[in-house]
């Protein structure tokens, strides 16, 4: 009874900035992971870890090459966002961000990129011209794909 109530509380007290994490990243692997949760080892400290969207919870070491990505990608487009409601924001660079990507999850980045645009002006630089092809047929009139 007691570990439940633990559970509970500490359920109560996500980051907002990793719950806005775990919707990124619910985003970025199409709905594969349903956001992230903190689990705990044996010396009760916490880790992050991916929430499945069928139930239970992966370990980052569990994950593969290209999650771990999308993680890393879904926490630093979080942590834009929360700096760009705080302060004047700043572009976010990325240089050939999705080469451990596929070309659905691909899709997926530039559909997430695309979202904080609001708020954050995303610069993609890619020298592989299939992203670029994504882009417009997923993104067409909003984005500006620009050929050097």
């Amino acid at each position: 009874m007691l570990g439940q109530a633990v559970a509970r509380h500490r359920a109560g007290q996500q980051d907002p900035l990793v719950t806005r994490a775990g919707a990124l990243l619910q985003a970025l692997t199409g709905g594969a992971f349903s956001g992230l949760a903190q689990i705990y080892d044996e010396a009760d400290t916490p880790k992050l870890a991916g929430q499945r969207a069928g139930g239970g919870t992966v370990a980052i070491e569990g994950m593969s090459e290209g999650t771990r990505d999308q993680l890393y990608l879904a926490l630093r487009l979080a942590y834009l966002e929360d700096y760009a409601g705080r302060a004047e924001p700043a572009p976010f660079i990325g240089d050939d961000l999705f080469s451990t990507f596929d070309e659905t999850r691909t899709g997926y980045g530039l559909d997430a990129l695309a979202a904080i645009g609001a708020r954050v002006q995303p610069i993609l630089f890619t020298h592989h011209r299939h992203v670029a092809d994504i882009a417009r047929d997923r993104l067409g009139d909003a984005v500006d794909v620009v050929t050097l």
